[in-house]
């Protein structure tokens, strides 16, 4: 990848020194050279026609289809479908679970990079979750035998646990950093971001644009992010009294009511999920108050706004059930645990809410489009819902493509990143309590794949590509997720189970030092040892660099060459001289293998006699192997 010049003649001043001819490296295609073949892919093609239409360059069209969508003169403004590009993506259906170069390549080149790193990493969070969801069956399966999850094993799957929720995010970067510098995004550049159409504000005159654009001071936002605040704190604190009814509600009837138990637990799953979709409309009309500029400003605010109302109302029953209920008070009733074992009592709520989420949320995500579709056909078409009832079906053969996918749903990333954060959290933040929700997590991400990828396919209305290096800011809030797993885990594991309740106050806070230490230690190591841009990347990205600039400036190849010369910010970095070339073998990632493992712990073992023989004044007897 590389910037277009045209060719520099020379300056007569300088006798021509200066002249560069480099046509001859760029492939030039000519009317009588086509025979057939796409100079661009698909959405080089969109990206071309969108400008031609937006921008305001010479010969181009000059119009702003946002805020004519956002005025309402404009319909629907969209990519239509590519049939066969639909074809090639449904041709092997597997791969949308476990996708190698070509499908992602695939997936790229049609829906663009924003799209193709969310299925990426769908993927990656699958493959991750495999061995996982295996140990957890096997510890489900011994926690069932020992009649509570409160047992010995759940020292080292809390630490397993904690490790894992760290070293996701970070070795899914190292992946990204792979896919980056193959598409030639890795160096993506933020570049400035039109105003929203919302935008509202006094007009003046851009600075960098010089264009008329509405103005909104910092001073007013910043009083509406004090709005905001309070109305959250509200919110929140109405959530958590709901909640607290619902659970004393369930302690004073549960002897009234047959299946008491599970019947409480899923109502307050099924009011976690319908509060989680009010609480999102409540942080976007907050979002929409705050009057940002950018679509970039905009869904940030609007992540953290919904991510905090999410947490605070999907998790506090747990949090409550594992930390205040034992022993204590609700509206002056007292509270007890499930057989008086609270870590027993988390694991019967919890399942209920990956459950409920596997079965009840997916499948109203796979038909909501279906019948949101319906509903703008009936609008449209003016068909009532007494003439669907004789049967009548609609009829969409007579209109043309475009005006069919104009009635679909348009896709919007955001939400499907922000239900995967919500099953992450069920996912990991409880698994000491639960092994087996990692198993029901893995079929939760299958399902997920399937339904995001038909639902993009034949439910909604094709994205317009957008480049993109990462998936951020969402790598961030795996991030957050990550250490709040971690602590969530280990304080289940001191302050719940009954293993440690002879311990003091100060022997527990010094045990979870101790554990957390371990913990954050080991991601420490871990990215020491791997970083988040792999070497092979790095040295790719240099390589690049100096092939690029040598072609542009029609510099030879000499044994003595000054480096001197590159003009990108990476040229103030140590340049590393290698003995070999680290493209030829791909850097790896951490791996685990068994058998490894067990024969470098045996020559330890062996290691470790042999120098103790030594030290005691003993013979020592080489041990040979076969």
């Amino acid at each position: 990848y590389a910037e277009f010049r045209h060719d520099n003649p020379g300056r007569p001043e300088f006798r021509f020194n200066d002249r560069r001819i480099i046509s001859h490296i760029y492939e030039t295609h000519t009317e009588d050279s086509l025979d057939g073949s796409n100079i661009f892919k698909i959405s080089d093609k969109i990206d071309l026609i969108h400008h031609i239409i937006q921008s305001k360059d010479k010969d181009c069209a000059g119009i702003n289809p946002s805020r004519l969508l956002h005025q309402g003169e404009l319909k629907a403004y969209f990519p239509i479908h590519d049939e066969a590009g639909i074809a090639k993506i449904k041709e092997f259906q597997w791969k949308w679970f476990w996708p190698d170069e070509e499908q992602a390549n695939l997936l790229r080149d049609y829906f663009g990079d924003k799209i193709a790193f969310y299925f990426l990493w769908m993927a990656f969070y699958l493959k991750w979750l495999l061995p996982l969801a295996a140990l957890g069956l096997l510890l489900q399966f011994i926690d069932w035998c020992a009649r509570t999850p409160d047992n010995p094993t759940a020292i080292p799957f809390c630490v397993l646990m904690s490790v894992w929720c760290l070293a996701l995010p970070h070795f899914w970067r190292r992946q990204e950093a792979k896919y980056a510098i193959s598409w030639g995004s890795l160096d993506l550049v933020e570049q400035l971001e039109p105003h929203r159409p919302e935008h509202w504000g006094e007009q003046l005159i851009n600075p960098v644009t010089s264009q008329v654009e509405p103005y909104y001071p910092l001073a007013k936002r910043r009083f509406k992010y004090l709005i905001s605040l309070a109305v959250m704190s509200i919110a929140g604190c109405f959530c958590v009294l709901c909640i607290l009814i619902l659970l004393c509600i369930r302690h004073n009837i549960k002897s009234e009511v047959h299946h008491h138990i599970v019947g409480f637990q899923i109502a307050i799953a099924a009011y976690v999920e319908l509060s989680n979709a009010g609480l999102d409309v409540l942080a976007r009309l907050l979002t929409d108050q705050e009057n940002h500029r950018t679509q970039t400003e905009y869904e940030a605010a609007f992540l953290w706004k919904g991510a905090v109302l999410k947490y605070m109302n999907s998790f506090f029953a747990l949090y409550y059930v594992a930390f205040f209920k034992e022993h204590q008070t609700l509206f002056s009733e007292p509270m007890e645990c499930l057989r008086d074992q609270c870590l027993l009592d988390m694991q019967s709520q919890l399942g209920i809410f990956v459950l409920f989420r596997l079965l009840v949320s997916n499948v109203f995500e796979h038909y909501y489009p279906k019948v949101r579709l319906w509903f703008r056909t009936m609008y449209y078409d003016n068909v009532s819902l007494l003439s669907l009832s004789h049967g009548q079906t609609l009829e969409l053969a007579e209109m043309s493509p475009a005006e069919q996918q104009a009635k679909k749903e348009k896709h919007r990333n955001f939400q499907q990143f922000d239900e995967m954060l919500l099953t992450h959290g069920f996912a990991t933040l409880f698994a000491v309590t639960s092994p087996w929700v990692c198993t029901a997590t893995l079929l939760a991400v299958i399902v997920e794949i399937w339904i995001d990828m038909k639902s993009l396919l034949d439910s909604r209305q094709r994205p317009f590509p957008e480049r993109a290096r990462n998936n951020e800011p969402w790598g961030v809030a795996f991030d957050v997720y990550g250490v709040l797993g971690a602590l969530t885990n280990v304080l289940l594991l001191i302050y719940t189970s009954t293993q440690y309740s002879g311990w003091s106050a100060t022997e527990k806070m010094v045990f979870f030092v101790f554990l957390e230490h371990v913990i954050f230690g080991a991601k420490f190591m871990m990215t020491l040892v791997f970083p988040e841009v792999p070497q092979a990347v790095e040295v790719l990205a240099l390589k690049q660099d100096n092939v690029v600039h040598r072609c542009l400036e029609g510099i030879k190849v000499e044994s003595q060459m000054d480096f001197s010369l590159f003009r990108e910010s990476r040229a103030q970095e140590e340049v590393q001289v290698f003995g070999h070339d680290l493209l030829e073998k791909e850097e790896g990632d951490l791996q685990l293998s068994l058998q490894d493992s067990g024969k470098s712990m045996y020559q330890g073992v062996i290691d470790e006699v042999g120098t103790l023989r030594v030290n005691i004044g003993m013979p020592v007897m080489p041990v040979g192997t076969q």
